[in-house]
């Protein structure tokens, strides 16, 4: 089974983002990894959310913020998911 990498740029979107990474976790294909990179978030609330977050399978890359594409790029780098 191939491993899926899915990825999840992040810019002041803590209010969804507990329900992106929990709808990612509930998919039935089960080698995945979730990769969400905070493009320099200056919202508390996701801070808080990211400082303190302890999804399975998920990793946390931050980086000042540089964009979507930038973000996106960041997380498919780290990724380790053959898709």
């Amino acid at each position: 089974m191939n491993r899926v990498s899915i990825v999840i740029p992040c810019y002041n979107g803590g209010a969804h983002l507990d329900d992106a990474v929990r709808s990612a976790l509930a998919q039935t294909w089960q080698d995945i990894e979730i990769v969400v990179v905070d493009d320099g978030s200056t919202d508390l609330a996701t801070i808080a959310l990211l400082d303190t977050a302890a999804w399975p399978r998920t990793r946390i890359l931050r980086q000042a913020n540089a964009g979507p594409s930038a973000a996106r790029n960041a997380a498919i780098t780290a990724a380790s998911g053959e898709f």
